[in-house]
C-alpha cells in the first residue's frame, strides 16, 4: 500500500527526531529507599525507625531497607547521609543528638549541620524520666533540689552518652535550678541504668523508653517526668515543672534528607511517614512505649529544630561542656 506524501513526511520526522524523554515513575518507583539509622541496633532510635519503615512498606508498597550506621553519637550516620545524593533514596533516621552535636562536636564536623539536611518530620517524642537508686532518700524534685543545695557537687548522675539528649537535659536542669551535680558518663543508656540500679550512681536522666522497664521492675524509682504534663504511662509521677516552673525536655527520633533534595520528594516522604504514624495499630504501639507519635508538618519540625539548636548551644556555652 502506497503512503501519501504527508504520511511519508510524518514518518520521516518521527524516525529522525531525537527520542522523546520517557515519563519517569513517581518517586521512589521500584528503587529501594534506605533508612540510615545513626545508632546501633536495638536502641530507641533503631526500634522506632524500623517500626515506621515496616508500616511505610506495608502502606505504600515501597522497598524500605534499614541500615545501622552507629558511632560518634550519631556523627557517622549523619556524615554518610550528608554526602549522599539528594535524590530521596537515602534517609537519615536520627535522635535528638542531631540538634546537640553542632555545639558539642564543632571541631569534628566538617560541614554545617543546619545547611546539610532537610528536616522532614519527627517519628516520635519521648519525655525523660528522672530516677534515683532506691537507697537514696529522694522522693521528688523538691527533695533533689534540697539535697543538691545542701551538698553542692556531691550528688552524681547518669544520663547516657556524653553530649546526648539526656545529658543535655540534665545540664539544662542544673542551669535552670542553679545547682551543681556531677555527671558520670557511660557508653549509652544501658550501662548507665545498670549502674543506677546497682547504686553506683544516685540519679538518672534517661528516656522513658529506656528507663521504664527498670522502674516497673522496682530496680530504680521514678521521681519526675520532663514533659510539660503528666504522661499516661506513669500518671502518678509528677512533672519537673510542677516544682521547677519552666523546665521541660525530651528526646526525639526524626527523619532527615540531604540538602537540595527536590521539594516534591520531601513532601512525598513526609506524607508516607505521617500516614504510617497515623495508623491506629502503630500509633497505639508507640503510645504504649511512652512516646508521642510525630508526623507534624515539615516547617513545624524545622522551626523546633532551629530553636533546639540555639538552646543547646547556649547550654553548652554556659555549662562549659567539653566532649572528648
Amino acid at each position: 500500500m502506497r503512503l501519501s506524501r504527508r504520511a511519508s513526511l510524518a514518518s520521516l520526522v518521527t524516525l529522525s527526531a531525537p527520542g522523546r524523554p520517557k515519563a519517569q515513575p513517581a518517586w521512589p518507583g521500584s528503587t529501594p529507599v534506605r533508612f540510615v539509622v545513626a545508632f546501633p541496633p536495638g536502641g530507641p532510635t533503631d526500634i522506632l525507625g524500623r517500626m515506621v519503615a515496616r508500616k511505610v512498606t506495608e502502606q505504600q508498597g515501597w522497598t524500605v531497607v534499614v541500615e545501622n550506621r552507629g558511632g560518634g553519637s550519631g556523627l557517622i550516620g549523619m556524615g554518610e547521609v550528608a554526602r549522599a545524593a539528594p535524590d530521596g533514596f537515602t534517609v537519615l533516621i536520627n535522635a535528638s543528638a542531631h540538634s546537640v552535636l553542632p555545639a558539642t562536636h564543632r571541631g569534628q564536623i566538617t560541614y554545617d549541620v543546619a545547611d546539610a539536611f532537610i528536616p522532614v518530620t519527627m517519628l516520635g517524642r519521648t519525655p525523660l524520666l528522672v530516677t534515683v537508686t532506691p537507697s537514696v532518700p529522694i522522693h521528688g524534685i523538691a527533695d533533689l533540689l534540697a539535697q543538691a543545695r545542701a551538698n553542692p557537687g556531691r550528688l552524681n548522675y547518669t544520663a547516657g552518652s556524653p553530649g546526648g539528649g539526656p545529658h543535655m537535659a540534665a545540664e539544662l536542669f542544673k542551669l535552670t535550678a542553679g545547682i551543681d551535680m556531677q555527671y558520670v558518663p557511660y557508653r549509652g543508656s544501658g550501662p548507665g541504668l545498670q549502674a543506677l540500679a546497682a547504686g553506683d550512681v544516685q540519679l538518672g536522666f534517661d528516656s522513658m523508653t529506656s528507663a521504664a522497664p527498670l522502674v516497673r521492675g522496682g530496680l530504680i524509682r521514678a521521681i519526675a517526668v520532663t514533659s510539660p504534663s503528666r504522661v499516661d504511662a506513669f500518671p502518678d509521677v509528677p512533672t519537673v515543672a510542677e516544682t521547677l516552673p519552666g523546665y521541660t525536655s525530651d528526646t526525639w527520633v526524626a527523619a532527615f534528607l540531604p540538602a537540595r533534595t527536590p521539594a516534591q520528594v520531601v513532601a512525598r516522604l513526609h506524607g508516607a511517614i505521617a500516614q504510617a504514624l497515623a495508623a491506629p495499630d502503630l500509633r497505639a504501639l508507640i503510645l504504649a512505649s511512652g512516646t508521642e507519635p510525630g508526623g507534624e508538618p515539615q516547617p513545624t519540625f524545622a522551626a523546633v529544630l532551629a530553636e533546639e539548636m540555639a538552646t543547646w548551644a547556649r547550654v553548652v556555652r554556659e555549662a562549659n561542656i567539653r566532649i572528648q
